[in-house]
Protein backbone atom coordinates (compact mmCIF):
# COMPACT_ATOMS: atom_id res chain seq x y z
CA UNK A 1 0.00 0.00 0.00
CA UNK A 2 1.44 3.58 -1.48
CA UNK A 3 1.85 5.58 2.14
CA UNK A 4 -0.08 8.91 0.76
CA UNK A 5 2.07 11.46 3.13
CA UNK A 6 5.45 9.83 1.67
CA UNK A 7 4.71 10.54 -1.20
CA UNK A 8 3.35 13.99 -1.13
CA UNK A 9 6.83 15.19 1.46
CA UNK A 10 9.31 13.39 -1.45
CA UNK A 11 7.42 15.61 -4.38
CA UNK A 12 7.24 18.58 -2.29
CA UNK A 13 11.05 17.67 -1.54
CA UNK A 14 11.95 17.23 -5.30
CA UNK A 15 9.75 20.24 -6.29
CA UNK A 16 11.83 22.05 -3.77
CA UNK A 17 15.34 21.25 -4.81
CA UNK A 18 14.90 20.05 -8.37
CA UNK A 19 14.80 24.11 -9.89
CA UNK A 20 18.13 24.26 -8.49
CA UNK A 21 19.27 21.85 -11.04
CA UNK A 22 19.60 22.42 -14.67
CA UNK A 23 17.79 20.29 -16.91
CA UNK A 24 20.90 18.45 -17.80
CA UNK A 25 22.36 18.02 -13.88
CA UNK A 26 18.84 16.24 -13.37
CA UNK A 27 19.21 13.72 -15.96
CA UNK A 28 22.93 13.57 -14.68
CA UNK A 29 22.08 13.47 -10.64
CA UNK A 30 19.64 10.51 -11.32
CA UNK A 31 21.55 8.71 -14.07
CA UNK A 32 23.98 5.76 -13.24
CA UNK A 33 27.62 6.08 -13.80
CA UNK A 34 29.18 2.94 -12.43
CA UNK A 35 28.15 0.63 -9.71
CA UNK A 36 30.49 -1.88 -7.89
CA UNK A 37 30.59 -4.62 -4.87
CA UNK A 38 33.21 -5.05 -3.51
CA UNK A 39 35.48 -7.51 -0.78
CA UNK A 40 36.47 -4.80 1.67
CA UNK A 41 37.67 -7.09 4.59
CA UNK A 42 37.44 -11.17 6.02
CA UNK A 43 37.53 -12.61 9.45
CA UNK A 44 38.39 -16.06 9.13
CA UNK A 45 36.91 -16.89 12.66
CA UNK A 46 38.54 -19.08 15.45
CA UNK A 47 37.14 -21.98 17.49
CA UNK A 48 33.64 -20.97 19.13
CA UNK A 49 30.79 -21.69 20.53
CA UNK A 50 27.41 -19.98 18.85
CA UNK A 51 24.49 -19.73 20.60
CA UNK A 52 21.54 -22.61 20.16
CA UNK A 53 19.31 -21.46 16.84
CA UNK A 54 16.23 -19.91 18.58
CA UNK A 55 14.18 -22.58 15.97
CA UNK A 56 16.36 -25.62 17.03
CA UNK A 57 14.16 -26.44 20.04
CA UNK A 58 10.95 -27.08 17.76
CA UNK A 59 13.19 -30.03 15.65
CA UNK A 60 13.76 -32.38 18.63
CA UNK A 61 12.50 -35.55 18.25
CA UNK A 62 11.22 -35.13 14.73
CA UNK A 63 12.65 -37.16 11.90
CA UNK A 64 12.36 -34.78 9.26
CA UNK A 65 13.83 -37.33 6.37
CA UNK A 66 16.95 -39.58 5.63
CA UNK A 67 20.11 -39.92 7.89
CA UNK A 68 22.39 -37.11 6.45
CA UNK A 69 19.25 -34.72 5.18
CA UNK A 70 19.74 -31.12 6.55
CA UNK A 71 17.01 -28.42 7.48
CA UNK A 72 17.04 -24.87 7.93
CA UNK A 73 16.34 -24.19 11.56
CA UNK A 74 16.41 -20.33 11.02
CA UNK A 75 14.55 -18.21 8.18
CA UNK A 76 14.03 -18.47 4.46
CA UNK A 77 13.94 -15.11 3.90
CA UNK A 78 14.65 -11.61 5.21
CA UNK A 79 15.02 -7.98 4.94
CA UNK A 80 18.63 -6.16 5.37
CA UNK A 81 18.12 -2.38 3.93
CA UNK A 82 14.68 -1.15 3.27
CA UNK A 83 13.81 2.01 1.56
CA UNK A 84 17.81 3.08 2.00
CA UNK A 85 17.81 2.37 6.10
CA UNK A 86 18.67 -0.50 7.77
CA UNK A 87 15.64 -2.84 8.17
CA UNK A 88 14.18 -3.18 11.82
CA UNK A 89 13.81 -7.15 11.09
CA UNK A 90 17.85 -8.17 9.96
CA UNK A 91 18.95 -8.32 13.85
CA UNK A 92 17.41 -11.68 14.66
CA UNK A 93 17.43 -13.23 11.08
CA UNK A 94 19.63 -16.00 10.12
CA UNK A 95 19.39 -19.12 8.71
CA UNK A 96 21.21 -22.51 9.91
CA UNK A 97 22.05 -26.00 7.86
CA UNK A 98 22.29 -28.89 10.71
CA UNK A 99 20.21 -32.19 10.73
CA UNK A 100 16.58 -32.69 10.71
CA UNK A 101 17.01 -35.72 13.00
CA UNK A 102 16.24 -35.75 16.57
CA UNK A 103 20.01 -34.84 18.39
CA UNK A 104 21.29 -32.65 21.48
CA UNK A 105 22.46 -29.01 20.58
CA UNK A 106 24.99 -29.54 23.26
CA UNK A 107 26.74 -32.45 21.43
CA UNK A 108 27.32 -30.67 18.54
CA UNK A 109 31.10 -29.25 18.63
CA UNK A 110 34.35 -27.84 17.19
CA UNK A 111 32.54 -24.74 15.81
CA UNK A 112 34.86 -22.19 14.35
CA UNK A 113 33.46 -18.92 13.60
CA UNK A 114 32.41 -16.49 12.96
CA UNK A 115 33.50 -16.29 9.89
CA UNK A 116 33.02 -12.60 8.21
CA UNK A 117 32.70 -10.77 5.02
CA UNK A 118 32.02 -7.49 4.46
CA UNK A 119 31.37 -5.90 0.85
CA UNK A 120 30.69 -2.50 -0.05
CA UNK A 121 28.01 -2.11 -2.61
CA UNK A 122 28.35 1.70 -4.58
CA UNK A 123 26.64 3.10 -7.14
CA UNK A 124 28.04 7.01 -8.61
CA UNK A 125 25.92 8.94 -11.03
CA UNK A 126 27.34 11.02 -14.00
CA UNK A 127 27.94 14.08 -11.87
CA UNK A 128 30.46 11.89 -9.83
CA UNK A 129 28.47 11.78 -6.66
CA UNK A 130 28.20 8.37 -4.65
CA UNK A 131 24.41 8.42 -4.55
CA UNK A 132 24.16 5.05 -2.35
CA UNK A 133 26.88 3.59 -0.54
CA UNK A 134 26.35 0.78 1.44
CA UNK A 135 28.42 -2.02 3.53
CA UNK A 136 26.90 -5.22 4.34
CA UNK A 137 28.84 -7.74 6.64
CA UNK A 138 27.77 -11.60 5.52
CA UNK A 139 28.62 -14.27 9.02
CA UNK A 140 28.45 -17.55 9.75
CA UNK A 141 29.82 -20.18 12.37
CA UNK A 142 31.08 -23.50 10.49
CA UNK A 143 32.37 -27.00 10.96
CA UNK A 144 30.26 -27.94 13.89
CA UNK A 145 30.23 -31.87 13.56
CA UNK A 146 28.57 -34.57 16.57
CA UNK A 147 30.69 -35.77 19.62
CA UNK A 148 30.44 -39.17 20.29
CA UNK A 149 31.80 -39.09 23.69
CA UNK A 150 28.40 -39.85 25.44
CA UNK A 151 24.79 -41.52 24.79
CA UNK A 152 22.89 -38.65 24.85
CA UNK A 153 24.33 -37.65 21.19
CA UNK A 154 22.86 -38.66 17.73
CA UNK A 155 23.91 -42.11 15.94
CA UNK A 156 23.74 -44.05 12.99
CA UNK A 157 21.49 -46.79 14.58
CA UNK A 158 18.65 -45.83 16.67
CA UNK A 159 17.94 -49.77 18.02
CA UNK A 160 21.51 -49.65 19.06
CA UNK A 161 21.32 -45.96 21.23
CA UNK A 162 18.61 -47.22 22.64
CA UNK A 163 19.53 -50.87 23.63
CA UNK A 164 23.09 -49.37 24.63
CA UNK A 165 25.62 -50.92 22.16
CA UNK A 166 28.82 -49.80 20.89
CA UNK A 167 28.40 -47.99 16.99
CA UNK A 168 31.55 -48.98 14.95
CA UNK A 169 33.68 -45.34 14.49
CA UNK A 170 32.95 -45.74 10.66
CA UNK A 171 29.53 -46.02 11.61
CA UNK A 172 29.19 -42.88 13.35
CA UNK A 173 28.26 -40.02 11.23
CA UNK A 174 30.70 -36.98 11.41
CA UNK A 175 29.27 -34.08 9.69
CA UNK A 176 30.38 -30.53 9.33
CA UNK A 177 27.16 -28.14 9.47
CA UNK A 178 26.70 -24.20 9.28
CA UNK A 179 24.71 -22.18 11.67
CA UNK A 180 23.77 -18.25 12.66
CA UNK A 181 24.61 -18.02 9.38
CA UNK A 182 23.39 -13.83 9.06
CA UNK A 183 23.47 -10.88 6.03
CA UNK A 184 23.61 -7.54 8.34
CA UNK A 185 24.08 -3.81 7.49
CA UNK A 186 27.39 -2.04 8.67
CA UNK A 187 26.45 1.46 7.20
CA UNK A 188 23.87 2.82 4.76
CA UNK A 189 23.74 6.03 2.92
CA UNK A 190 21.71 6.81 0.56
CA UNK A 191 21.74 10.49 -1.19
CA UNK A 192 18.51 12.50 -1.62
CA UNK A 193 15.93 11.23 -4.63
CA UNK A 194 17.52 7.74 -4.51
CA UNK A 195 16.11 4.41 -2.59
CA UNK A 196 17.52 1.45 -2.40
CA UNK A 197 16.58 -1.75 -0.91
CA UNK A 198 18.37 -5.07 0.20
CA UNK A 199 17.03 -8.19 1.41
CA UNK A 200 17.86 -11.90 1.27
CA UNK A 201 16.35 -15.13 0.74
CA UNK A 202 18.43 -18.06 1.27
CA UNK A 203 18.56 -21.69 -0.70
CA UNK A 204 17.31 -25.04 1.23
CA UNK A 205 20.18 -26.30 2.95
CA UNK A 206 22.26 -28.89 0.87
CA UNK A 207 24.77 -31.73 1.67
CA UNK A 208 27.75 -31.29 -0.49
CA UNK A 209 29.37 -34.90 1.16
CA UNK A 210 28.25 -38.04 1.69
CA UNK A 211 25.75 -39.82 4.15
CA UNK A 212 27.87 -40.65 6.76
CA UNK A 213 30.08 -37.86 6.14
CA UNK A 214 27.59 -34.66 5.10
CA UNK A 215 29.20 -31.52 4.46
CA UNK A 216 26.58 -28.48 4.68
CA UNK A 217 25.89 -25.71 1.68
CA UNK A 218 23.76 -22.65 1.54
CA UNK A 219 23.37 -20.47 -0.80
CA UNK A 220 22.18 -16.54 -0.23
CA UNK A 221 21.13 -14.75 -3.07
CA UNK A 222 21.10 -11.04 -2.08
CA UNK A 223 18.16 -9.35 -4.14
CA UNK A 224 18.64 -5.41 -4.51
CA UNK A 225 16.13 -3.22 -5.91
CA UNK A 226 17.33 0.59 -6.69
CA UNK A 227 15.03 3.38 -7.47
CA UNK A 228 14.75 6.92 -8.74
CA UNK A 229 11.53 9.20 -9.85
CA UNK A 230 12.46 8.61 -13.03
CA UNK A 231 13.64 4.75 -12.85
CA UNK A 232 13.77 1.85 -11.13
CA UNK A 233 16.42 -1.61 -11.66
CA UNK A 234 17.56 -4.81 -9.73
CA UNK A 235 19.68 -7.32 -9.69
CA UNK A 236 21.29 -10.63 -7.47
CA UNK A 237 24.18 -11.01 -5.88
CA UNK A 238 25.02 -14.54 -4.79
CA UNK A 239 27.10 -16.24 -1.78
CA UNK A 240 27.66 -20.24 -0.90
CA UNK A 241 29.40 -21.27 2.39
CA UNK A 242 29.97 -24.51 3.10
CA UNK A 243 30.78 -26.51 6.98
CA UNK A 244 34.46 -26.33 5.94
CA UNK A 245 34.35 -22.95 6.33
CA UNK A 246 34.50 -21.83 2.24
CA UNK A 247 32.77 -18.87 1.34
CA UNK A 248 31.99 -18.19 -2.04
CA UNK A 249 31.31 -15.10 -3.98
CA UNK A 250 29.20 -16.58 -6.78
CA UNK A 251 28.48 -13.50 -8.91
CA UNK A 252 31.93 -12.67 -8.77
CA UNK A 253 33.19 -15.74 -10.16
CA UNK A 254 30.83 -15.80 -13.11
CA UNK A 255 31.96 -12.22 -14.14
CA UNK A 256 35.64 -13.18 -14.03
CA UNK A 257 34.93 -16.22 -16.14
CA UNK A 258 32.57 -14.59 -18.45
CA UNK A 259 34.78 -10.97 -18.77
CA UNK A 260 37.05 -11.70 -21.24
CA UNK A 261 34.69 -13.48 -23.43
CA UNK A 262 34.77 -11.35 -26.82
CA UNK A 263 31.12 -10.57 -28.20
CA UNK A 264 29.42 -12.58 -30.15
CA UNK A 265 29.75 -11.39 -34.05
CA UNK A 266 27.05 -11.61 -36.65
CA UNK A 267 28.24 -12.11 -40.16
CA UNK A 268 26.54 -10.49 -42.42
CA UNK A 269 23.83 -12.53 -44.76
CA UNK A 270 25.48 -13.54 -47.88
CA UNK A 271 23.43 -13.04 -51.30
CA UNK A 272 21.68 -15.79 -52.34
CA UNK A 273 20.73 -15.81 -56.03
CA UNK A 274 17.23 -16.30 -57.50
CA UNK A 275 17.83 -18.42 -60.62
Amino acid sequence: MINTKTTLAFAAIFLTVSPFLSAQDNKDYFTVAGEASTLTSVAPGKDATPPEPAGFSSLMGVNKGAEGGLVNAGLAAWSVVTSGAPSGTYASAYASAIPGFSFNWGNITGWKGPKEMVYSYKVTNKMGVDVINVKYKISFFYGGTEDYSNKTSRLDSYVAQATGQTIPKEKQMQGRYITNFTVQPVSVKVMWGWKFDLAVRMSDPMNIGTKMKPIAALQASLNWIRSTPFSTDGGTLTYNVDGLGNFKDLTQMEKDLTGNIAPVLISATPAVPWN
